[in-house]
């Protein structure tokens, strides 16, 4: 049998990409491990259940009224994988398909815009910076939970890699797979094309005929154009506001830091790198801005009812993508001109942009641009100090980000089950991007022998860790989703018309664990920017439920010493108010962590993977009972 040279061109060119490949894709899967049913993918989980059980949850808030389910195919899709598999498996699967799709999709677009090393220095700022956009503490591209979104984000990104090939029907269709997923994604994805494409032939522009037929079905009134001259009420507009990533104004300052940033990095990247990727980020940025400007305009100014669905804002995905990739190909651009001092300066720019600090990285920023045009004499005499004083820096600030992860890893008893010390401490952007360039400038150094050690003895190994390391639901998410469709968890059968709230909030523990409607949680306003009469509907029930809770937070506030937390619970007014029969439909049962003097009708408790003791008890109870209720208790026994 023939030997296999890992040093022939051929082969070893293969194994390198493979290589690359799989570091690459090992360090995005460390660093956004997958959380449960979290974030918006409840909201996704909820419109699949809505599709296989429509006599259950179509009394739902969230569906009661209509949703932003009608707008994409991924509601059928997941109710018809239920069908198959249960919705816990169905979405870890997706999740991490989706996430290795869209690796795929940005090395597919990256390596028709860059040469061949830049192109894995800009996929590794793609996948392994923070992806944050937007209301930085609510949206990512690239979520490590499944939602629609990213499943458009790889389809448009697939459709860029089509135009930039010249596939023209390719290009049609990523894109309009796109828009079936997640039509808001694929529109601000689409405006950036828009601009690319008005580059390359003006002939683009008269694209902006459209603005004519739709303004002419937006007077006629056909939906939904004609919320294109209609305002929101004052009324609904004020509820809108809850949903602060809708308007610009309300965005806070790291928003705006990390929107800045962008700005300048694209402008470098346009600048100094120019070619195929130095036009996308132009456009990008002038898709951003064109974006933002816009909802500014028709969002926070003329309150268009249209344009709040639209979201415009959301431009901001695909131009930080394009400003993270410019990140890694600029720095192997400044590393290959031996200018080590705007590799660190960029760098520390980032850092800084990405921190905790509001403004003091424009400095830095000033101090990159500046260093371009700085005399030559000038650069070769202050560039070995200043690399020695920014290096310096970098470390000092990742000894700070270590020790203040320490001391929350500290705080929670040094139990990474509680508090991911090692995932919080990769986050380091610095870290996050370097140690896969570090095992690239390994690869390259070694021999044939040297080669097959780092697979065998490292990149192997990582990539078995990393897929055990990748679920990591904490103990109690993972009970709650263990128990999905058990009604009767509580030792008692809930009628299968019966709306259920749960405090603390949990759309998981209604919509999966009892396989029951939720009556309100704050969750299922996310729909009230397409429909005034969730908004409405939606206020009532909050109205309602507000004192108990309001009451509830009173009783999780960390200033409560042990015993007053124990002996915490909801007052029976609020219990009365959540469940009297005045003021419209009422939640059926009431699921509650506190120990209430009412009777309950069942207890479940979660039990600590350490201690083995509670680590949380909920109990249920009928909202008849409350309203019956006058003093003493009766409780059946914990069912764990």
């Amino acid at each position: 049998m023939k030997e296999i040279k890992l040093d022939s061109p051929e082969i070893c060119s293969k194994i390198k990409l493979l290589a690359g490949g799989a570091l690459g894709i090992t360090m995005m899967l460390l660093l956004r491990r997958y959380p449960g049913i979290f974030h918006d993918s409840i909201l996704y989980m909820g419109q699949g259940l809505m599709q296989r059980w429509p006599q259950i949850y179509g009394q739902d808030l969230f569906f009661a009224h209509g949703s932003q389910a009608s707008y994409t195919i991924m509601p059928w899709i997941l109710g018809k994988a239920f069908s198959f598999a249960s919705p816990p498996l169905v979405m870890l699967m997706g999740a991490f398909i989706s996430m290795l799709l869209f690796a795929a999709s940005a090395w597919f677009a990256l390596k028709a815009l860059l040469p061949t090393q830049q192109r894995y220095w800009a996929w590794l700022g793609a996948l392994c910076l923070p992806s944050i956009y937007g209301v930085v503490h609510i949206f990512s591209y690239n979520e490590p939970f499944l939602t629609s979104r990213p499943l458009a984000e790889s389809f448009c990104l697939l459709g860029i890699g089509w135009l930039i090939r010249e596939k023209w029907l390719l290009a049609a269709a990523s894109l309009l797979l796109a828009g079936l997923f997640h039509p808001l994604q694929a529109i601000a994805g689409a405006a950036i094309i828009w601009v690319w494409a008005v580059g390359q032939d003006r002939r683009w522009l008269h694209a902006l005929w459209l603005i004519f037929p739709v303004s002419a079905l937006a007077y006629i009134g056909i939906t939904p154009f004609n919320g294109l001259l209609q305002r929101a009420d004052a009324g609904w507009f004020k509820e809108l506001t809850y949903s602060r990533q809708v308007f610009v104004t309300l965005w806070s300052v790291n928003d705006f830091k990390n929107l800045g940033f962008d700005v300048v990095v694209l402008l470098s990247a346009w600048h100094w790198l120019r070619g195929r990727f130095g036009g996308w980020c132009l456009a990008s940025l002038i898709g951003c801005t064109i974006g933002i400007l816009a909802s500014l305009l028709l969002v926070d100014h003329l309150h268009l009812v249209l344009p709040i669905g639209l979201q415009l804002w959301r431009v901001h995905w695909l131009a930080h993508f394009f400003s993270l990739a410019a990140i890694g190909a600029l720095l192997l651009f400044h590393l290959r001109a031996k200018d080590s001092v705007s590799a660190l300066l960029l760098t520390l720019t980032a850092l800084l942009a990405w921190g905790e600090t509001d403004w003091g990285w424009l400095l830095l920023a000033a101090m990159y641009v500046g260093w371009q045009f700085a005399p030559h004499d000038s650069r070769q005499r202050l560039g070995r100090l200043l690399c020695w004083i920014f290096g310096m820096s970098t470390v000092l600030l990742f000894y700070n980000h270590a020790s203040n992860e320490y001391h929350w890893f500290k705080e929670a008893h040094f139990r990474i089950d509680l508090y991911p010390f090692d995932r919080r401490l990769l986050v380091f952007p610095a870290l996050s991007f370097g140690l896969p360039l570090f095992g690239l400038l390994l690869w390259e150094r070694c021999g044939s022998i040297g080669k097959k050690l780092l697979l065998a003895g490292f990149l192997v190994p990582a990539v078995a860790a990393t897929l055990y390391l990748w679920d990591a639901r904490d103990s109690t998410q993972h009970i709650m989703e263990d128990a999905a469709f058990q009604p009767d968890i509580f030792g008692t059968s809930i009628p299968e018309h019966a709306q259920i709230y749960w405090e603390p909030e949990s759309l998981v523990g209604v919509w999966l664990v009892l396989h029951r409607a939720s009556y309100f949680s704050p969750g299922q306003l996310a729909g009230q920017m397409f429909s005034r009469d969730t908004a409405e509907d939606g206020l009532q029930r909050e109205n309602r439920m507000m004192p108990l809770m309001r009451e509830s937070l009173g009783c999780q506030d960390e200033k409560l010493n042990v015993t007053e937390r124990v002996r915490c619970h909801i007052s029976d007014r609020s219990m009365k108010q959540a469940c009297s029969l005045n003021g419209g439909k009422r939640p059926d049962y009431m699921v509650l962590s506190y120990p209430q003097p009412q009777p309950y009708v069942g207890q479940w408790a979660i039990p600590d993977p350490v201690s083995k003791t509670p680590a949380i008890t909920f109990r249920l109870y009928r909202c008849d009972d409350i309203l019956n209720f006058r003093g003493g208790s009766s409780s059946p026994p914990v069912r764990r």
